[in-house]
């Protein structure tokens, strides 16, 4: 277990690893699927650890369905194993266990879910739940801590991310959990704390009506604030792509240092805010594939100035640590450990 969980929370988790008349581990069917790829392992939990074998990442393109795509992963890892549970994170709202995607031709429904893998039980969850549910079982060594603060207090985490948009999930602990809380944090308004940030919105509220977080922090985000900054700065911004933009190096590069600094500087002020919204104490938690790649860049104590920017509470922020998650499969480890020993053997 890692050791920045709160004690409170770190029990709640070791106790709800009841033992079960199995013989063998509990075995699960795990999946984190978004609008391109469509990723899945098998998991074994016993004792509290979680175990992760068989990892493959399909094309979603290349198959009609979530149904079809099970059935070639089977066949790729030599046949479909015995299940206790499966448990999907997929990128968009679940609705009474069903979800359409928006991004992708694909409708997935948790009964349909359950005979496809032959599991006993099966669930759906958001992706950013995935990355919550994640959050008890990653190791000092699966995040980057940015600051001081290693340990913060209570029982409520949060994570956060940017990539294609922006996802937030909040873990609650303690007698009554986990709970997780999926949240829809990426659609409130961005809120400029400085003149230059000011002028960002100026510009973007002229083409977008309102301004949302999202609309900074994710991959559009990125070429939104270079195009913003690029007029700011009088100068011609060319037609870049969010990798382009995140690819700092040469001497051509000066509007994309622009770009990624007050993309740090904004991602900070809404670590804090969330932070606070979220009643998140226990820590925040960065995800996402933008953050990871920048992390060499993050000036730590520009960004911990940032985020604990929150007077007259500024005090209470400075005591939340930020970590940024680099463990690879994350959702899946969570996905894992979405459903408790008992809900699986119920």
């Amino acid at each position: 277990m890692a050791p920045f969980f709160g004690n409170y929370m770190t029990k709640h988790f070791e106790a709800s690893s009841v033992t079960t008349s199995f013989n063998r581990p509990l075995r699960g069917l795990v999946g984190d699927i978004g609008g391109t790829n469509a990723r899945f392992a098998i998991a074994e939990r016993r004792e509290g650890k979680t175990s992760l074998t068989n990892f493959k990442s399909l094309e979603t393109a290349e198959h009609k369905d979530v149904y079809k795509a099970l059935a070639a992963y089977f066949d790729m890892i030599g046949g479909k194993p015995e299940l206790d549970y499966a448990c999907v994170a997929v990128a968009g709202p679940v609705k009474n266990g069903h979800i359409k995607f928006t991004n992708l031709d694909w409708e997935v429904e948790e009964g349909l879910l359950a005979k496809a893998t032959g599991a006993r039980r099966a669930r759906l969850i958001n992706d950013y739940a995935g990355l919550a549910f994640a959050l008890p079982h990653l190791e000092e060594g699966d995040t980057k801590c940015i600051g001081p603060v290693k340990q913060g207090f209570g029982d409520v985490h949060a994570v956060m991310g940017a990539g294609t948009g922006f996802g937030a999930s909040v873990l609650v602990g303690g007698e009554f959990g986990p709970y997780c809380l999926s949240t829809e944090s990426g659609h409130i308004s961005f809120a400029p704390v400085n003149d230059y940030e000011s002028e960002i919105l100026r510009f973007l509220r002229k083409k977008h009506g309102r301004v949302t977080v999202e609309m900074l922090l994710s991959g559009p985000g990125l070429v939104n604030l270079y195009q913003a900054i690029s007029s700011i700065r009088g100068e011609l911004a060319e037609d870049l792509t969010p990798a382009q933009i995140t690819h700092l190096e040469g001497e051509d590069a000066t509007g994309s240092r622009y770009t990624v600094e007050a993309f740090l500087d904004i991602m900070a002020s809404v670590c804090g805010d969330l932070a606070l919204a979220h009643g998140a104490t226990s820590g925040m938690f960065i995800a996402g594939g933008i953050a990871p790649r920048l992390i060499k860049h993050i000036d730590e104590l520009r960004f911990r100035a940032r985020m604990e920017a929150k007077a007259p509470l500024a005090g209470m922020v400075a005591g939340i640590p930020s970590r940024i998650i680099i463990h690879p499969y994350a959702a899946l480890l969570g996905s894992a450990n979405a459903l408790t020993d008992v809900q699986i053997t119920a």
